[in-house]
């Protein structure tokens, strides 16, 4: 199936932003054949020692002007992000872009009208909407396997990198806030939101967040880039049991079903947890797949440019709410 592949991925691609993350990207579209050109504004990038001499530019607008590239990776700072896209939008090419999209609604919907003007496809990098546990998660709550859904919890901790110009919020709650939107299909109706800012007074280190649904729905997200131990878990509990996504375990034990619940009377009744199996895959290779698909075969993305103005639209009601809490604290400089 891989080698069909790599004889129809024919277009090429652009990729802008080699850092920690655009590094993967390109090992992997290295992997289909389809890399033309990298540019990253830091001209002593120790990652361009993995990248062939010849795909290497130092200016970014021979990936805009070039007519052998049909579309444009886009891993930079997400403050370069609204620009880079529009500029390659206008240059009649497809865009995937790293979360977030950009950085505010009025930005998303300028995107959103000139992809629209020029027939473009603009496909968001919600990672983990292509993580082969997540899909199986999505999978058994479709068939009722833990029946009406009560609560969603989302952890995303790390002792990660700080971010300058974009809070926790855009760093990291993108990935959750898109998870749960495929999962409601509908917005929150309410948010509350907590925040601790402790290495600066205007971008948060951890957020707490309440989404509130329809139905007695409740998400609640933890997103910290200031905590002493990694947890990337995302569980569902329902009347009839839970199911529990957690990325930092083994691909065994990456997404378990509890079948315990609570009875009419509030009791917990107690069962042993089941592990799903999943087939292991990474799924950074399975999104560049995807993209890659859609731009050669006109597929609709899954992350496409109306679920990532979905998640902006409640980014944006949060940040919101951030601001008027804490002041003059915003999510993003």
């Amino acid at each position: 199936m891989r080698c069909i592949y790599l004889l129809m991925f024919t277009k090429k691609i652009g990729i802008i932003g080699l850092g920690s993350w655009g590094k993967n990207i390109y090992r992997n579209l290295n992997f289909f054949n389809v890399v033309e050109l990298v540019y990253d504004d830091d001209l002593n990038n120790q990652n361009f020692n993995l990248v062939e001499k010849n795909k290497i530019t130092k200016s970014v607008n021979d990936i805009f002007l070039s007519k052998k590239i049909d579309s444009v990776i886009i891993a930079s700072p997400a403050i370069t992000h609204k620009d880079y896209i529009i500029k390659s939008l206008i240059n009649n090419k497809n865009v995937f872009v790293e979360k977030p999209l950009c950085l505010s609604l009025n930005d998303s919907r300028e995107i959103e009208r000139v992809a629209k003007e020029f027939k473009k496809i603009v496909f968001t990098g919600h990672l983990l909407q292509y993580h082969n546990a997540f899909q199986e998660l999505k999978r058994n709550i479709k068939f009722g396997k833990i029946g009406h859904l009560q609560v969603i919890k989302a952890n995303r901790l790390n002792f990660g990198a700080i971010r300058k110009t974009e809070s926790v919020l855009y760093d990291l709650a993108s990935h959750d806030i898109s998870m749960i939107l495929s999962i409601t299909n509908k917005p929150p109706i309410k948010v509350d939101v907590n925040a601790i800012f402790k290495n600066s007074e205007k971008i948060a280190d951890y957020i707490n967040i309440i989404l509130y649904f329809e139905k007695n729905l409740i998400a609640i997200l933890n997103v910290d880039w200031i905590s002493p131990y990694k947890e990337h878990r995302f569980s569902v509990f329902g009347s009839k049991g839970s199911l529990i996504f957690d990325d930092t375990k083994n691909w065994k034990n990456k997404l378990i079903f509890n079948p315990s619940y609570l009875n009419k009377k509030n009791e917990v009744v107690y069962k042993p947890n089941i592990s799903i199996t999943i087939q292991e895959e990474e799924p950074l290779r399975k999104e560049m797949e995807s993209f890659l698909n859609c731009i050669h075969h006109g597929d609709t993305p899954i992350t496409d440019i109306n679920e990532a103005i979905n998640v902006q639209i409640v980014l944006e009601i949060i940040e919101k709410k951030l601001i008027s809490k804490y002041g003059l604290c915003n999510g993003i400089y």
